[in-house]
């Protein structure tokens, strides 16, 4: 659906050039003037071996303005401001946008594509036939490229290919992120990656969350291959993988002064064992001959429990039997008791009751600190994996881009369903498994583990706004469900 405003009206060269209002001697402006700074999103059309292939390329930063007030109107009156029309000589019909930081510059929030240009506002709820988003980033500017020609099931639109070859390839990219970080042999990963990263769309998308190092490390394995690639990593050491080195033991608990907490702990322990040694042998002495006691009984009931039966008295002998072990069971509940004294009398030590609770809480932190671990050194096992991605590639071009319009269009189906029941779930999961290790630092200490969690996460990141669009439930799209949990988190962080 396009839309046309009446007064169709383009911004004059020498305004365009004049530019928003900053300094002191433009004040009488900043009332009257709306300006934006946006980077275009567009297809890029190449001809190749196989046919047309479009990449997905940026374009500025373009400082425009959006609009000028009206003279004599009112400005709280829906025609306050007279909104420009920029001509598709300039911006591509089927382009997206999204702001950037400017001197001056307000948030777009919309566009409208009309029949000779398109129009970008600063204000959202204007009710604008067949509008868009402007977004913040390159991904969610892509997204709505993306929910314009797939949201609807235009198959025939020539962007379509390319846009679900873009799916794939995030996917793929997203697993591979996650696989390095468990692989001690990164390279045939990182070749992988190089490769996809080739690619414009892929290039812009995510290519900056690696460091200039290890960029520098996939160049020089694409051009010299696995012998380069190791003699670059002996130069420059760098790690993709998540190690156990980089999360806190208890070694690594300082108290205020700056020494190890484990010390003093240590130190108070050997102290109170010289002042009880005597009665602590005593009592832990008692406490293995109970034991030793009930590991006895457990292995005569076990023998009379499978003693077999004596043909001719069998009554007589189970009886027996019975009695046998009800005997065994009452020697077993008086060893108990004692067991149970004998440990109690351990509390009535001064101050060995602060040492349990002491210990206790070293054994609970160290289990903390290990399940954090954990998840971080298998987050790749709820994430998106080959077989997925491998399946969805299958499914789009053996049916999706096929001949047969009828059961192209029962694929998209199946794979919009594949998308939301299978693939978004675990973008998601792992969105919401990194995100909670990048904020336990009491756990996650490194800061090379750190920055490889950090980089799957804002890939996470990148993804949900990409897909924003996808309808996910019954009634919510998938940016909707983010937004609803973690995105709720992240929003109030924002605040605080």
């Amino acid at each position: 659906m396009t839309y046309q405003e009446p007064d169709v009206s383009f911004p004059p060269p020498e305004f365009v050039r004049r530019g928003p209002p900053t300094s002191v001697r433009d004040m009488d402006r900043q009332d009257k003037e709306k300006w934006g700074r946006v980077v275009v999103v567009h297809p890029r059309t190449e001809e190749t071996a196989d046919g047309v292939r479009h990449d997905f390329v940026k374009k500025g930063p373009f400082t425009l303005p959006l609009a000028v007030r009206r003279e004599g109107v009112d400005l709280g009156s829906k025609e306050a401001w007279a909104f420009f029309t920029h001509p598709y000589t300039v911006f591509p019909e089927d382009a997206t946008f999204y702001n950037v930081e400017g001197k001056g510059c307000l948030g777009a929030r919309l566009f409208v594509r009309g029949q000779e240009g398109v129009r970008l506002y600063d204000e959202v709820g204007a009710n604008l036939g067949g509008s868009e988003t402007v977004v913040d980033t390159f991904q969610g500017a892509l997204g709505v490229l993306r929910h314009r020609v797939l949201g609807e099931g235009n198959l025939g639109d020539p962007l379509a290919a390319d846009l679900l070859a873009t799916d794939i390839d995030l996917l793929q990219v997203f697993h591979l992120f996650t696989y390095l970080l468990r692989t001690s042999a990164p390279l045939k990963t990182l070749r992988e990656l190089y490769g996809l990263f080739s690619k414009p769309t892929l290039h812009n998308f995510a290519w900056e969350l690696f460091s200039e190092r290890e960029r520098d490390l996939m160049r020089a394995l694409q051009a010299g291959g696995e012998n380069e690639g190791h003699e670059e990593l002996k130069r420059s050491p760098i790690r993709f993988r998540v190690d156990r080195d980089d999360f806190t033991r208890i070694t690594d608990v300082q108290d205020a002064q700056g020494t190890q907490a484990i010390l003093g702990l240590l130190s108070e322990w050997e102290a109170f064992q010289e002042a009880h040694r005597d009665r602590m042998a005593e009592l832990a002495v008692g406490i293995q001959e109970q034991e030793a006691v009930l590991a006895a009984i457990k292995q005569e009931v076990r023998t009379l429990q499978k003693e077999p039966e004596r043909r001719g008295l069998t009554a007589l002998f189970a009886r027996n039997k019975v009695k046998a072990i009800n005997e065994l069971k009452a020697k077993a509940v008086v060893a108990i008791r004692a067991k149970r004294a004998l440990e109690a009398a351990f509390d009535e030590i001064p101050g060995y009751e602060r040492m349990k609770g002491l210990s206790d809480r070293v054994k609970g932190f160290e289990a903390t600190v290990e399940s954090v671990y954990g998840l971080a050194r298998d987050m790749g096992d709820h994430n998106v994996d080959r077989a997925d991605v491998s399946a969805l590639r299958t499914l789009v071009l053996d049916r999706v881009l096929g001949e047969d319009e009828d059961e192209a269009k029962k694929a998209l189906r199946a794979y919009d369903l594949r998308l939301r029941a299978e693939l978004l779930p675990k973008v998601l999961r792992t969105h919401d498994l990194s995100a909670y290790l990048l904020r336990r630092p009491d756990a996650l200490r490194g800061k090379v583990s750190r920055r490889n969690i950090a980089r799957v996460n804002t890939l996470a990141r990148f993804l949900i706004e990409y897909f924003r669009s996808v309808r996910y439930g019954s009634k919510s799209t998938f940016g909707e469900e983010f937004d609803a949990t973690w995105g709720q988190v992240i929003g109030l962080e924002g605040q605080i």
